[in-house]
């Protein structure tokens, strides 16, 4: 393997690890509270979820009332 493939992988390699150093470096220093982001991110989601199953739902019951 010559140097600057030797080079190339190593920088390559930083860069994958980089968000993970990141991350682990504003959690180790408080920075940035990871529980609170999580939280949010999921009350995000759950949102997200429901907005998008309302008119899946809506449908089901015109289809029901429909047969009924």
């Amino acid at each position: 393997m010559s140097t600057n493939q030797a080079a190339q992988d190593t920088a390559i390699a930083l860069v994958k690890a980089s968000p993970a150093i990141g991350v682990a470096a504003t959690g180790a220093t408080g920075a940035v509270d990871w529980s609170a982001v999580a939280y949010m991110l999921t009350a995000f989601y759950m949102v997200l979820q429901i907005l998008l199953l309302v008119p899946k739902y809506r449908q089901m019951l015109r289809d029901w009332k429909a047969k009924v």
